[in-house]
């Protein structure tokens, strides 16, 4: 079986023991230990002078099912970000739907965004069905998804503050790094263009509850991410 492989399988161990065990000591310990082994043969195995397989660029789509889908979206583009990748979803028309997104960057950062959303989009799920609305005047659903916007900010900034100290620790990485997203940001552009899509931001007005985002914060501090560097033309918002 090849290192890469190994390696995989052993990130992969630690992330489903560390959902088992999540809120635990022991589950953080699993998150940290998975983390940093990522993010040690990430770096190891990325030869600045000699480009390879991990440094071309790609794409990847993702569906969105089930219920709360803007927040599952809300959650890929905060680590996507977070990890030096950028991209776009399309809504459904008339609808706070979600129906899919085009994530844009280095094959080596898209492989994290992949494993990391796939392990925290399924905590962020269950942890928010915990929220219930104690009240007349308050709504379950608000709650909710506050919360996951909560948790989804979270993560964006503790894996941003993990990925600057990395570069702090290399300065010529570091440089790569703001490269790596300069080139997610063109492929994106480029993408858009020969499409005919139209980007636009998306506004809401949707009603905030600041205790269940908070809440949510919190629970996104408690997964502990380790020290990784872990419509005819519709309007496609960010």
């Amino acid at each position: 079986m090849r290192t890469e492989d190994k390696i995989k399988q052993r990130v992969q161990k630690l992330l489903n023991q560390a959902a088992d065990r999540e809120g635990t000591p022991e589950g953080d310990a699993f998150y940290a230990r998975a983390f940093e082994l990522m993010a040690q043969y990430g770096y190891d195995e990325r030869d600045l002078g000699n480009p390879d397989a991990g440094d071309a660029l790609g794409k990847r789509e993702y569906d969105f099912r089930g219920a709360y889908t803007d927040m599952q979206a809300t959650l890929l583009h905060a680590i996507s970000g977070a990890l030096h990748c950028t991209g776009f979803t399309q809504r459904v028309y008339n609808s706070t739907r979600v129906k899919d997104a085009v994530i844009f960057g280095l094959e080596r950062h898209l492989d994290r965004v992949d494993l990391l959303y796939a392990l925290l989009l399924p905590v962020m799920l269950a942890e928010s069905q915990k929220i219930r609305a104690t009240s007349f005047a308050e709504s379950t659903v608000v709650m909710r998804r506050s919360f996951m916007e909560g948790f989804a900010s979270s993560i964006a900034a503790r894996l941003t503050k993990a990925e600057n100290n990395a570069g702090q620790e290399d300065g010529e990485y570091a440089l790569v790094l703001i490269d790596d997203a300069a080139k997610a940001e063109q492929a994106r552009a480029k993408f858009v263009e020969e499409q005919g899509y139209i980007l636009s931001p998306h506004a809401t007005n949707r009603s905030f509850d600041p205790d269940a985002y908070l809440s949510g914060h919190a629970a996104g501090e408690n997964s502990d991410l380790g020290q990784t560097r872990v419509q005819a033309r519709p309007a496609l918002p960010f």
